[in-house]
């Protein structure tokens, strides 16, 4: 048996306690804070394990259970961890195989297959025109799939709407397989932050083209097309909706799909399946060379065991489709994610800066699967902090080793396993969070006036901008001369900007970048609704 390890924190006398808060609870935490409430200094070693994403917080938090906010692969609701253990994994006594020991040509396993097979089709409501195949490879794998399986010559032209990383990747690897025309809102700097208009795909798409190729919810840049209809104007419309599958009606015929497929490691089960439906009409188009584990109408033929599928997986989906009919359907998942997709989003929006999102609210495309946020535009100190105290209360995976780098961006994924109660957890801290890195005006003044003291500590001056121009004077008296232009040119700015602050009551984030500020109010802090949302039963 593999060793286990077990984390504990026991923090230092110079550094600030752990889970507790400088002014009680969190209701007390709603006015800025002074100068004798705000927390020591902390220095967090670059070898944290929060830093490089650990997903085993120390054996003393606080939390029942880690909250696992991770972008997949990712936590299953209670319900269907607890029926998987009992279902998949039985004891001697029971005297019967659980599904990862049955062979995947026994009648056992036909009746666990025909059973998943359909519950899904009665959950997503697909239409009886639709073939349902599981297969392996990851969503990875379907970038080829999918140009191998509707480019017959590999001639054929194909339409990709390229709205983020994975998009990005679908259209590489399909150019060996077709001839891609990219419709792209990548910006100049590689960033997305938008989809393309409707306007503009229907002018670009080739009417000749073999598909429309779309990725429904970029998990990296926090992007999601919330309804698919009115995209392929006639022309059959792939989805790879890897990342929000089951979280929301799907309109296959008025939205003309031909293809969707999606892994099932964020919303239905573990890694190492992944699910294709495809319309039965465009079946037998393979390129030659396509390999049969790749050919859809062979797997079609051989009843989806063409070749050894991952038995104990297609149990675990028949168990998800049965969590998700059993707790309202379709309608009730959607509900669901935007209640804890609002909750993240809402104290991200009222922040007035000190949290950030890349994807603006007017857009209509911010993700309800995975909300993007920086803390302080990115600051790396107190992002590393943020990281820190929520992995030492149990709440991870915001942060993943990628082959993307280290951005400025953290990401809070609200899979069917992250229930609406971790999510008010979450938002709970990101509040307390910000009101222990926000100081009052007063302080922020106090610490202006001390960099005359202490030259060296002038990075950590923090302004305000005064209530009136006679204010100007009266903030730079005291100031070291040899920053008093340049803090005047910053100050004069400021107060000019439409986020300046115009009230003593407002409030200003430590950290902030000068040309980056914007308000922080006391109301941002407010507690969470009474209603922790809609309850859900226990799987049956």
């Amino acid at each position: 048996m593999a060793p286990t390890m077990n984390i504990t924190f026991d923090p230092s006398p110079d550094e600030v306690h752990l889970f507790t808060t400088p002014r009680g609870s969190f209701e007390d935490l709603r006015e800025p804070l002074h100068r004798e409430q705000l927390p020591a200094k902390r220095t967090i070693s670059p070898d944290h394990p929060a830093l490089h994403g650990s997903l085993t917080p120390p054996t003393n938090c606080p939390t029942s259970k880690i909250l696992n906010f991770s972008p997949g692969p990712t936590s299953l609701p209670p319900a269907v961890e607890a029926a998987v253990r009992s279902r998949c994994l039985p004891f001697p006594e029971e005297k019967r195989l659980g599904s990862m020991a049955l062979s995947h040509r026994s009648p056992e396993f036909g009746a666990i297959l025909k059973r998943t097979l359909a519950l899904t089709r009665r959950a997503m409501e697909i239409p009886d025109e639709y073939e349902i195949l599981f297969t392996q490879g990851g969503g990875h794998g379907q970038f080829a799939a999918v140009p191998m399986n509707l480019c017959p010559t590999g001639s054929e032209t194909a339409t990709y709407i390229v709205n983020g990383t994975w998009s990005k990747r679908a259209v590489d690897e399909a150019s060996k397989y077709c001839r891609p025309n990219a419709i792209s809102a990548l910006e100049e700097d590689g960033r997305c932050t938008s989809f393309p208009s409707l306007e503009r795909i229907r002018a670009e798409l080739d009417p000749n083209s073999a598909f429309l190729y779309v990725c429904s919810n970029e998990t990296v840049n926090g992007l999601e097309l919330h309804r698919l209809a009115g995209l392929s104007n006639g022309v059959p419309l792939v989805v790879d909706a890897s990342s929000d599958f089951t979280s929301k009606p799907i309109a296959w015929r008025e939205a003309n799909v031909g293809v969707l497929f999606a892994c099932a490691s964020k919303n239905i089960g573990h890694p190492g399946i992944t699910m294709v439906v495809i319309r039965k009409d465009l079946l037998g188009r393979a390129n030659p060379f396509t390999p049969g584990v790749f050919n859809y109408e062979t797997n079609i033929v051989a009843g989806n065991v063409w070749n050894t599928i991952p038995t104990f997986n297609v149990d675990v989906v028949g168990i998800m489709m049965e969590w998700i009919l059993d707790n309202g359907g379709m309608a009730a998942m959607e509900s669901m994610s935007i209640a804890k997709s609002d909750l993240v989003y809402d104290v991200i929006d009222n922040s007035n800066g000190f949290f950030g999102t890349p994807v603006k609210k007017e857009s209509g495309y911010r993700s309800r699967m995975n909300a993007p946020l920086c803390v302080a535009d990115g600051n790396e100190e107190l992002t590393d902090l943020f990281l820190v105290e929520c992995w030492e209360r149990g709440i991870v995976g915001l942060r993943t080793i990628t082959p993307f780098g280290k951005g400025k961006y953290l990401r809070a994924s609200l899979y069917h396993g992250v229930s609406y109660e971790e999510t008010v957890v979450l938002t709970n801290f990101m509040k307390e969070f910000a009101a222990r890195h926000t100081i009052s005006k007063e302080v922020a003044m106090e610490e202006s006036n001390a960099a005359v003291v202490s030259p060296s500590d002038s990075p950590r001056l923090q302004l305000v901008a005064p209530d009136s121009p006679d204010l100007v004077a009266q903030t730079m008296i005291g100031l070291d001369l040899s920053l008093a232009s340049k803090e005047m040119d910053q100050i004069n700015k400021l107060s000019k900007s439409p986020d300046s602050v115009a009230h003593p009551s407002l409030t200003v984030p430590k950290n902030f970048k000068i040309n980056q500020y914007s308000r922080v109010t006391s109301d941002m802090f407010a507690p969470p609704p009474e209603s922790l949302g809609p309850q859900q039963p226990a799987l049956r």
